[in-house]
């Protein structure tokens, strides 16, 4: 299981790091709390833009990612802490 794989992740109609809607991707971040995913763009990629998170906020986000891995917050933080991430 990589908790990069965004295939089975949804896709936003807007950049979560600046608003853009075009050539919109899925992609990953890893925070202090958990890895999860976003819809960004390829500029923000590039440049690593990413929004503001609450610590809520990005609580919930790794949770959604967990369930679009079909993996629990348990097993998700063992891979995390196995790839090294």
């Amino acid at each position: 299981m990589d908790l990069d794989d965004t295939s089975r992740c949804p896709l936003d109609q807007r950049c979560a790091g600046c608003g853009g809607q075009t050539r919109l991707m899925p992609a990953t971040v890893d925070t202090p709390v958990g890895v999860l995913c976003l819809t960004m763009c390829p500029a923000c990629v590039l440049h690593q833009v990413l929004p503001a998170f609450t610590w809520s906020g990005a609580a919930l986000a790794v949770g959604a990612h967990c369930e679009h891995l079909g993996v629990d917050l348990d097993q998700a933080a063992e891979l995390r802490r196995t790839q090294g991430q």
